[in-house]
């Protein structure tokens, strides 16, 4: 064995001994490896034990014998080993859990080669032998603590062809591994989900070259930190920023706003000072090119996630979920250009008032293709959202009527002007129409927006249309009420999936009708009863156009009807979601036709009250 630089870190001896497979240890003080001898005869068995040698070379010592192979735990007090002797073809290799402190071994109950331990530690991939003549094997999964294995049956190579080295993404989502064609003898690094969901390949063999492995490289998840849970206060839409009309002048590249909440008066009285956080539709408009916006905590550094994707010249909102920060306030930062900014308010989050939040759905109450038309130019629509519901596919959903506010994802489609703006709002007592929107969209285009809006009279919201003609549909996916369990725990910003780089699943594009599972409760810090996640999901590289639907994961989950997300080529666009976890705590994704890259930023997560 070398290290960097040509080191050399063991001298195995005598000659037919080989040292292979070296592993870092968890605190990077050691390297372990397998000290193999070879056999006089090709079908005789192969012995070995597993070795460790200090990071600067030196005498070896001896951590497993009668081992040929192996992998540590992430907290280095267990290995993993292929127990030996094995036979030459590796077709009878068990792989054993070994506690380092007791020496005790305990039986996975499969056989294979290759282990890697996953770094969250529940999970142990290995290479399965699936025809020992042709040679030809597969990629499987087993629990840390042993039990039935699993194959990763997507992964399976073509004809006699094999797979190894399996190497796990820093956030245990996701495998690399090496495919050989057995057809072609093309060898290439492919990536899977951990589940065996999607698959594909990520590099490409180049000529006349052989790849032998590859590995994810990148930080290790950090934990998310969330604040206390708050209950949530409804507000009729209230304007608090527009640089258009405030006497500013547009935001430039790199600039910020810092936008004041607490103290502001609203329908609701005062944002308190113990507020949490807030939530807000944010538009961007009048952009000189292409950029993103960030909304977080006042006084904390700029995230690296983004809310807000807009292209030159084009209106774009999206509903932000933010912690207040210093002064009771949050920030906004453009990245590109220069463009204005407008928010407006939609309520906020304090531990000691409001209400509760209760996942549903998501369930959808209204398309204006299938019923009453297009809302014409300053046409409303009065939605019922308390009682007993019903579905456009014939269900129901029940909201009570101590409802206080729904979430509904709203999407304009059809639309004939130019450009419109959309408004949703509680149904007023009087003919009042707020000044601020949710969506905005140009003639043909079909767009999606959350929204959190109170209910107003006879338990329903109204949805206005500015100009033209244009379709709407509605979707509800919860509701807050003084009787609803949830509590919202706010989180500053942070990435929970990256499809282009192994963040949360594989580094692979979704392709149109496949879907992922992200894994949100019980994960990072976020407790495994979170029962809903707040997230901002955007769609890039887009290659033609498609709706992107998330969904709890079930096994037995049928694909909803509606959506979450409308993306159009080439376009990167962005929609706050509001998901419901389950099974494992997680939410499945689904895109619809082409193929995208998601991103999902994190915002929060609802817990029961405790």
């Amino acid at each position: 064995l070398f290290r960097s630089g040509l080191r050399r870190l063991t001298s195995p001896d005598p000659a037919d001994t080989l040292d292979i497979t070296p592993r870092w240890s968890p605190d990077s003080t050691r390297v372990m490896f397998a000290r193999i001898t070879l056999p006089a005869e090709e079908t005789a068995d192969v012995q070995g034990r597993l070795l460790t040698v200090p990071r600067a070379g030196g005498a070896p010592t001896e951590l497993v014998p009668d081992a040929v192979g192996g992998d540590w735990s992430p907290d280095g007090a267990s290995v993993v080993v292929l127990e030996g002797p094995i036979a030459a073809d590796a077709t009878d290799a068990s792989l054993a859990r070994v506690d380092l402190a007791s020496g005790d071994r305990s039986p996975l109950g499969v056989r294979g080669f290759s282990p890697a331990w996953s770094p969250d530690g529940s999970t142990i991939a290995y290479v399965s032998v699936i025809d020992p003549d042709l040679g030809s094997t597969q990629l499987a999964t087993v629990p840390s603590s042993g039990g039935p294995g699993r194959l990763l049956t997507a992964t399976a190579p073509v004809g006699d062809g094999a797979v190894e080295a399996p190497s796990w993404s820093p956030d245990s989502g996701s495998l690399l591994y090496t495919a050989t064609d057995g057809e072609a003898g093309d060898s290439a690094v492919w990536a899977v989900d951990r589940d065996g969901t999607r698959v594909g390949r990520v590099l490409a063999p180049a000529p006349d070259s052989v790849t032998l492995s590859g590995s994810i490289q990148g930080p290790a998840p950090s934990t998310v930190v969330g604040r206390s849970p708050a209950a949530f206060t409804a507000v009729v839409p209230q304007r608090l920023l527009d640089t258009r009309e405030d006497g500013r002048v547009r935001v430039g590249p790199g600039g910020t706003v810092s936008v004041p909440v607490v103290g502001v008066q609203t329908s609701r009285g005062a944002v308190p000072a113990d507020a949490t956080a807030v939530v807000l539709n944010v538009t961007v408009t009048g952009g000189t090119s292409s950029t993103d916006v960030r909304a977080y905590p006042a006084g904390a550094p700029v995230p690296v996630v983004s809310n807000l994707n807009a292209a030159a010249n084009v209106t774009v909102p999206n509903l932000v979920t933010v912690p207040l920060g210093t002064g009771g306030a949050i920030t906004l930062r453009n990245n590109a250009g220069s463009v204005h900014l407008i928010a407006d308010l939609a309520g906020w989050y304090a531990p000691q008032s409001g209400d509760g939040f209760a996942p549903i759905g998501p369930g959808r109450l209204l398309d204006t293709r299938e019923g009453s038309g297009p809302v014409g130019p300053g046409g409303v629509l009065d939605l019922q959202v308390t009682g007993e519901l019903q579905q456009t596919d014939g269900g129901t959903v029940s909201v009570p009527a101590d409802a206080t506010a729904v979430v509904l994802n709203v999407t304009g489609t059809g639309g004939t002007a130019p450009s419109t703006d959309v408004r949703a709002y509680p149904r007023p007592a009087t003919a009042a129409v707020p000044d601020s929107s949710n969506l905005n969209l140009s003639r043909g285009q079909t767009a999606a927006s959350l929204v959190v809006v109170a209910v107003g009279e006879a338990g329903q919201v109204r949805l206005r249309n500015n100009a033209g003609q244009v379709h709407l549909l509605a979707d509800v996916v919860g509701y807050y009420a003084p009787s609803a369990p949830g509590r919202f725990v706010a989180a500053e910003p942070v990435r929970l999936l990256d499809t282009r780089d192994a963040t949360g699943a594989a580094p692979l594009p979704l392709l149109g009708g496949s879907t992922l599972d992200l894994r949100v409760a019980g994960h990072r810090g976020i407790p495994a009863e979170a029962t809903a996640a707040v997230v901002n999901l955007t769609a890039t590289s887009v290659s033609a156009s498609t709706d992107v639907r998330s969904y709890p994961t079930a096994s037995d989950a049928s694909v909803p009807t509606v959506s979450t997300l409308n993306a159009t080529r080439g376009v990167t666009r962005a929609n706050a979601a509001v998901v419901r976890t389950g099974d494992g705590g997680r939410v499945r994704l689904r895109n619809n036709s082409g193929q995208v890259h998601l991103i999902a930023d994190l915002a929060g997560w609802f817990q029961p009250a405790a």
